[in-house]
């Protein structure tokens, strides 16, 4: 399973293809634009995510089964 919070490339990728949809487009093109932009935004947000340190009590440790 892919996480998407931290696969900057899963949302350049997207941000691409909304890019080459809106070129060809006849309607909406501003819209597209924009959208391919947050695209770019949640990227950027991804690559500080994957980037940041991790808190060692960040984490609650599992219960076991009963």
């Amino acid at each position: 399973m892919t996480d998407f919070l931290t696969n900057a490339d899963h949302w350049r990728r997207r941000a691409e293809l909304t890019r080459a949809l809106a070129a060809s487009a006849v309607k909406d093109q501003g819209r597209l634009l924009k959208v391919a932009e947050e695209y770019d935004r949640l990227a950027a947000h991804a690559e500080r995510r994957r980037s940041a340190p991790v808190p060692a009590d960040s984490y609650a440790q599992a219960r076991q089964p009963e």
